[in-house]
Parts: C-alpha cells; sequence; structure tokens
C-alpha cells in the first residue's frame, strides 16, 4: 500500500486535475446562456398573441384610400354615362347639397344620389363604372392607407359611394373582394335605379358594419378615415389613424388615433400584374 505522503499527493493531483477540466467548461457556458437571451428579447403572452393575429385593414374610400371626394366621381360617371341634362342642372342643386352636407350629411348624401342616379340602367351604370372610372382612382390613390391595404392580411373598405362604383376598381387594382367592400347600397327595380338608397355607411353605420362582417374577429385591425364622422368606427378598430385632409381639422384628437398626413401614391408602385390590368 502506498504510504500516507503518497495518498496526498495522489489526492491533491486529482483535485487540480478536477479543476482543470471543470472550470473552463463553466466558463463556456454562461456567455452561450447570455448571448441567446441578447438576441431573443422576452415578449410577454398578450405581445405574442398579438403578432400572431392577422392584419386587418379597415379603411374608408374618399380622401381617405383616395385623394379626391365622391363627389367628383359621381360627376365623371355622369359624363362617361352621358348624362347631360343631369349634369346641365346639378349646379342648381349645389347651393342645396354643400350647406346640407355640414349638418345632414347622410340627408345631403341620400339627395345627390337621388338626383344622379334614379332612372339609370342598372347593368349600363355597372359597365360604365367597371370601364370608365377605374383608372381614374387609381391614379388618386393615397398614403398611408394605400400601402396599409397592400401590406395587410386581409383588407376591408367601408365607403359612403355607391357599391357598383367602388367593387369594380377596388378588386382589379388592390385586390379587395366585393365581399369586403361596404358601400351605399342603391336600390334596384326592373332594370333601373329609383333613386332611394339604403345603409349609407357614415358615422355609426359604418361600426354596425364592421361588426356585422366579423373581420375583425380573431384578428388585429388598423382603422383609417378622414372625416370627424369616422372616429367612431376607428375608436372600434385596435388602432385608429385618421389622414387628415384638408378642411376636416378636428379641434381637439380623439383618444387613441393618430394623426397622419397624406402624400401621393403613384400607380407604379402598384405590383406589376396590376398596373398591366391598367
Amino acid at each position: 500500500m502506498p504510504g500516507p505522503r503518497l495518498a496526498v499527493v495522489l489526492l491533491a493531483c486529482g483535485t487540480a486535475a478536477h479543476g482543470f477540466f471543470a472550470v473552463p467548461a463553466i466558463r463556456h457556458a454562461a456567455p452561450v446562456q447570455l448571448s441567446v437571451a441578447a438576441r431573443r428579447p422576452l415578449r410577454s403572452a398578450p405581445v405574442r398573441a398579438a403578432e400572431a393575429l392577422r392584419k386587418v385593414v379597415v379603411t374608408d374610400m374618399d380622401e381617405t384610400l383616395i385623394a379626391s371626394k365622391s363627389t367628383g366621381y359621381v360627376i365623371t360617371f355622369l359624363v362617361q354615362y352621358r348624362a347631360f341634362v343631369r349634369l346641365l342642372l346639378l349646379p342648381l342643386l349645389a347651393p342645396i347639397l354643400i350647406p346640407l352636407s355640414k349638418v345632414a350629411r347622410t340627408l345631403a348624401v341620400r339627395l345627390m344620389y337621388w338626383f344622379a342616379f334614379r332612372g339609370i340602367n342598372t347593368e349600363r351604370a355597372r359597365r360604365v363604372a367597371a370601364d370608365q372610372l377605374g383608372e381614374r382612382y387609381a391614379n388618386d390613390l393615397q398614403d398611408p392607407a394605400t400601402s396599409a391595404v397592400l401590406q395587410a392580411d386581409e383588407a376591408v373598405v367601408i365607403t359612403a359611394s355607391p357599391d357598383f362604383m367602388a367593387r369594380p376598381w377596388l378588386e382589379r387594382f388592390l385586390r379587395v373582394p366585393a365581399a369586403n367592400v361596404y358601400g351605399a347600397v342603391l336600390e334596384e327595380k326592373n332594370g333601373r335605379f329609383t333613386g332611394r338608397t339604403f345603409d349609407i355607411p357614415i358615422g355609426e353605420k359604418k361600426v354596425e358594419l364592421l361588426q356585422a362582417s366579423g373581420k375583425g374577429e380573431g384578428a388585429s385591425t388598423t382603422g383609417y378615415g378622414d372625416h370627424p364622422t369616422d372616429v367612431p368606427f376607428l375608436q372600434a378598430c385596435d388602432h385608429g389613424v385618421l389622414v387628415q385632409a384638408e378642411g376636416h381639422e378636428l379641434s381637439e384628437m380623439p383618444a387613441g388615433i393618430e394623426l397622419q398626413r397624406p402624400s401621393p401614391f403613384p400607380l407604379s408602385r402598384l405590383p406589376a400584374e396590376r398596373q398591366t390590368a391598367a
């Protein structure tokens, strides 16, 4: 048997050897743990859940997705339809519509549509809207709403413009399905518009349509609007953006709504297949 001194020497050597191999292993493991944590910051459960949701954009059309008012497109439609008598009489209606729109916007829109579309052949009207108005609408696109629509998982357009005018160009240029476009519904009878309108999406009506559509369920919604009457539906979305057009300034910004200024959206920025469709 080895003597006591030899046992002490062997024990000392074994302890030193253990320290030589074990300590460096610990020193290498710690930095690896820290670097992984640095590359993957911690996120709370609600944040992770929000990131996993579909991104749905809900936007108004006139003066939000496009720069112009709907009135100009109604006039353009009448020109293309060759409804020249209505065009000649339109200046007589303007002094009534302009002040009325400031106090009773829905009523003013109903009156304008009654005057413009009563007796119009529905089949010809849809053909004119699809063939003659699309490029005009597309060249009137503006940001930030257009870019948001193109980047969204799904887009919904809620507009006071007639649905037969809004749906063709939105599907053609922005790939928004007709079922996702909620516009003013014009009554039809015997192949013609009667001039009566249903469900004009203004104010709280936009909130009702958004809720009825179910598009916001299980999704993160961002709303875009331009008019003070859009505020209720912007607040109904997870995030609201007011695209503040000239003349629509608010004396006080509603809580939870972001203000952004509009800027032109060139048609050349649309995907290639949509440009060639024009």
